[in-house]
């Protein structure tokens, strides 16, 4: 299994263990489960704000074309 290496805050290393440790987990833990849980959801939360990334599919593209179409006659 290959490694990830992060670099973060010194304090908020600390108070990650601390935390992890009073649950009786590891912050390995703690990070696998948030990128699966990005990876799942697509989607991510940063200081509690939400950003979510949309699928483009084919019809999306389309629909994306036909404005382009419109905005390029402009």
């Amino acid at each position: 299994m290959p490694n990830l290496t992060i670099r973060i805050e010194d304090e908020l290393k600390k108070e990650a263990a601390k935390q992890a440790k009073k649950m009786g987990i590891s912050v390995t833990l703690v990070v696998k489960n948030a990128l699966k849980n990005f990876v799942e959801a697509k989607k991510v939360i940063i200081k509690e704000q939400e950003i979510e990334v949309l699928e483009v599919t084919p019809d999306i593209q389309k629909k994306m074309d036909k404005v382009a179409k419109i905005l390029d006659k402009l």
